[in-house]
Parts: structure tokens; C-alpha cells; sequence
């Protein structure tokens, strides 16, 4: 398919809606209801910036920035973990995230990947934003603030406390990198 003129694009929820009714191809990783997996199969069009054998990057539309990319494995899992994106896939996108980040040639940009709709989740398709911060637009991009990036005060048992609720959970997991550390000095 020929890519949208500029003129004809319509903000994200507006381009779902129209074409919710194509059919995507019967790979068992994709999911035919699933924008991006359209845009995988070819039966969407994106402008594409690069693409491996488990991942798509394209231009973001609408973008927040010029050069707003979303990178996307060739793989339908709505979050990371639901129904669990495979490691060979995630390990993928790393790479490229550093080669969209070169490609935008700009020296700051934000990386953001967002699970659920709570955290800011729009498409049920994991997928990472590369938004160049070009120091000539302040404006455009992810604008952070300390109002809208909130911090608050935490003591050492806090921190010793959600770190061991992680590790405990992580070995549940079976993961191999979770460290064995003594947080009994904290009252944990």
C-alpha cells in the first residue's frame, strides 16, 4: 500500500476505528483484531525506519516530536507480561532503540514503554517511543515537569522493603538475576 499523504492523517483513535475490519494474515503471533499487527503484515501502511527479523520501528502518528518513532516486535502480546512478550523479541528491540535514537540526530530523547492503560497504554500491542527532545522545541516531545513527574520522600525501610517484595517475587519467577541481600538491619 502507498502511505497516507500528511494530509489525511487522523488523530490515533480515529485511524483505528476506520480500519478495524481488515484482516491480518494467519501467523499464530499476531493477532488479526490488532492495529500493529496490520502494520507488520503490510495491510496498513507506516512510514518504516527499520526492521529486523522480530521487530518493526515507524514513524509515530500522531507524533509529539519530529522523528517520533514507535519500535514494535513482530509479536502480539499486549503488555510485557500479558500474554508475555519472548525474550528473543524483547532482546531485539534494545538494539534498535539505540539506532532510532542515532537516526532522530538529536543528543536528547525520551524512551518510554507503557503497560496498561492506567500507565498510558493505547494500543494493546507492546511497543516502545523514541521521542527526540530537540533543544530548539522545548515544548514538543514528553514535556516533564516536576508536577507531572512527581517524586516523594522515601526512607532506607521503604526502599529495603519494596526491594525485598521484588525479589521475592522474582524468585517466585525462577529468575536467575535476583540477588540474595540482607535487608534485616531495615526490620525487614
Amino acid at each position: 500500500m502507498d502511505p497516507l499523504p500528511t494530509s489525511r492523517i487522523a488523530p490515533q483513535s480515529a485511524i483505528y476505528e476506520s480500519i478495524s475490519h481488515i484482516e491480518t494474515s494467519a501467523d499464530p503471533h499476531l493477532d488479526s483484531s490488532c492495529i500493529f499487527c496490520k502494520i507488520i503484515t503490510g495491510q496498513l501502511p507506516s512510514f518504516k525506519v527499520y526492521e529486523t527479523k522480530h521487530s518493526l520501528a515507524f514513524l509515530a502518528r500522531p507524533p509529539v516530536a519530529h522523528g517520533h518513532t514507535l519500535i514494535i516486535p513482530k509479536y502480539h502480546s499486549r503488555t510485557l507480561t500479558d500474554p508475555g512478550l519472548p525474550d528473543e523479541f524483547l532482546a531485539d528491540i534494545g538494539p534498535i532503540t539505540k539506532k532510532i535514537a542515532v537516526m532522530n540526530g538529536e543528543n536528547a530523547y525520551n524512551i518510554i514503554q507503557n503497560n496498561g492503560r492506567t500507565a498510558g497504554q493505547s494500543v494493546d500491542h507492546v511497543h516502545f517511543h523514541v521521542v527526540p527532545k530537540p533543544a530548539s522545541e522545548p515544548d514538543r516531545g514528553l514535556v516533564l515537569t516536576h508536577e507531572s513527574w512527581p517524586s516523594y520522600e522515601e526512607d532506607e525501610t521503604g526502599y529495603a522493603r519494596d526491594a525485598e517484595r521484588m525479589r521475592n517475587i522474582g524468585r517466585e519467577h525462577d529468575f536467575p538475576g535476583v540477588p540474595d541481600q540482607d535487608s534485616s538491619n531495615y526490620g525487614i
